[in-house]
Formats: C-alpha cells, sequence, structure tokens
C-alpha cells in the first residue's frame, strides 16, 4: 500500500474511531455516508481498524452496528478540534493542523486541561441519551456528586458547557466542563432538550454603540451596524455568556467604561420579559 492510499485509509480510521469515542458506536453507514466508499471498503476499514486496536470495538447483533467495548485507541485525539467538530463547527481530521492556510495565533489557555476518557464519557451520555454520576467542583458547594442527564454541548467563546438536567435539584442547570473530575455512565435517561424552555427560547438581543463612547461611528462600522444597531438572535439559555464575552454594558443606566465596554444592551427589558435568567442579566 503507497504512502497515500495509507493516509487516506488512516483519516477514515481515525474518523471511525472518534464516532466510537465519542458517541459510543460506529458503522458502516457512517463511512460510506463521510468519505463516498462502498460497504465492502467500510467492511475492510472496520477490519483494520480491529487489527491496530483489537479491544476497542465489539459488533452489537441487536443495535446492528460496533459499540465501544474498551476505553483503548489507536489515535491520539485533540480534545478542542473534538468537541468543536461534534458542535458540528470543524471538520474532524487525523492532522489537527489541517485547514490552516496562513500562519495563525489563537490566545493560550490557562484552564485545567481536559481528559479525554471524561469528555468522551459525556459526549457518549449526550449521544446515547444517558444518564451520568459525576464528581463536579462548583464555587458554592465544593466537590460534589451530581447525578445528571447531558443534554447538550455549548461553547460561550471561552470555555465549553455542558447542558444538563441535575435530578437533585430537578433543572436544567449549565456545567463547566473543566470543573468535572469523573463522569461514569448510567441507565437510559427519559430527558431531553424538548423539556428545556430556555434552549428551545430563541430572543433578539439589540447592541447599540455604548452611549458614552466617543466615537460611536467606530463601533458601528466594527459591528457592522444597520442605523446604529446590531441585532443577534440567540437561544435564551446563552444570553449571560454572550453578553460577558462580548464585554457587553447591561446596566441599567450605562456605567461602565465605555472603552472597555463598547458594546450597550438597548433592550434589556424586553429580555426580561422573554423570560431570560435573572442571573444572565445582574451585574
Amino acid at each position: 500500500m503507497n504512502k497515500q492510499v495509507h493516509d487516506i485509509q488512516d483519516e477514515r480510521l481515525f474518523y471511525l474511531e472518534f464516532l466510537a469515542l465519542f458517541t459510543g458506536q460506529v458503522s458502516r453507514k457512517d463511512l460510506v455516508v463521510r468519505f463516498g466508499i462502498s460497504e465492502p471498503a467500510a467492511t475492510k476499514d472496520l477490519s483494520r481498524y480491529a487489527e491496530l486496536s483489537p479491544n476497542t470495538l465489539r459488533y452489537d447483533l441487536k443495535r446492528k452496528c460496533y459499540v465501544l467495548s474498551d476505553f483503548s485507541h489507536h489515535f491520539s485525539h485533540d480534545i478542542e478540534q473534538a468537541l468543536h467538530a461534534l458542535a458540528g463547527a470543524r471538520a474532524i481530521a487525523l492532522d489537527s493542523e489541517h485547514g490552516k492556510k496562513l500562519p495563525s495565533w489563537i490566545n493560550c489557555d490557562i484552564k485545567r486541561a481536559l481528559s479525554l476518557p471524561l469528555v468522551a464519557t459525556i459526549t457518549r451520555c449526550i449521544h446515547r441519551k444517558r444518564t451520568m454520576s459525576a464528581m463536579y467542583w462548583s464555587h458554592t458547594s465544593g466537590n460534589k456528586e451530581r447525578q445528571l442527564s447531558p443534554l447538550a454541548l455549548v461553547n460561550d467563546g471561552l470555555r465549553w458547557h455542558v447542558r444538563c438536567f441535575d435530578h437533585l435539584d430537578d433543572k436544567i442547570k449549565d456545567f463547566n466542563l473543566t470543573r468535572f473530575e469523573s463522569a461514569t455512565e448510567g441507565s437510559a435517561s427519559t430527558k431531553s432538550l424538548k423539556d428545556d424552555a430556555e434552549w428551545n427560547t430563541l430572543v433578539q438581543i439589540k447592541l447599540v454603540p455604548h452611549p458614552k463612547s466617543e466615537f460611536p461611528k467606530t463601533t458601528a462600522f466594527d459591528y457592522e451596524m444597520q442605523n446604529g444597531v446590531k441585532l443577534v438572535e440567540l437561544k435564551a439559555c446563552l444570553v449571560g455568556y454572550f453578553l460577558r464575552h462580548w464585554h457587553v454594558d447591561f446596566t441599567d443606566k450605562a456605567t461602565e467604561n465605555p472603552k472597555a465596554h463598547q458594546l450597550f444592551l438597548a433592550n434589556k427589558s424586553e429580555l426580561i420579559e422573554r423570560g431570560v435568567d435573572k442571573w444572565s442579566l445582574a451585574n
């Protein structure tokens, strides 16, 4: 097998391992749809992968697909790339540098490094609609065991969160991914995003240049405002993250420093009426 053919097959093997680790299952159809290959070729890929990592997959006759048997893996996986891929924001590829066309720099990250087995357990629970038992650190209760049903991934621009139903508090909340110490997959969960009113409510944020800005037209140009207004539509549960990430002044009387907060929230009362959580708009 020449190097080019070998590299192409490695991309497919990497992808099938990615699916196995982060969703808990993979099928021939996944490879056929993703890479446009035939089913016999997909079968050969699965056989080749079994040679490289014999304990990772087992065939489930009932589900008619390969499922994760053991958390052993042949390839190295970049956590950020995997999370972005799962969120649909970035293609998954064996070479994490694939797609870069210009010299670039991404700002450094000082958060705790994420654990591959831990993150993969959480994403599998989301995909398979399972509960999980997790040890989680918080600023209000320290390190505490929680019974959760993870429902979705959220990236606020700075960090990853997991939207979960908290079975102890009987409500849906966000959990910072770096604060999970451990997670163990549990039984089937009956909870879903259909139960999450904030997730399913779209609101429109109205942004204007800060009222005390010396050059408001610069802000208007920077954010491509129309008639001095920038409208942003997003899920109600993401409002607080969005305002803080973009350094929006959402005080009642625009009391923040306009040099640090170039944008001002012009429809705060409307968002409150639409049911945006109070913490999102608390100064």
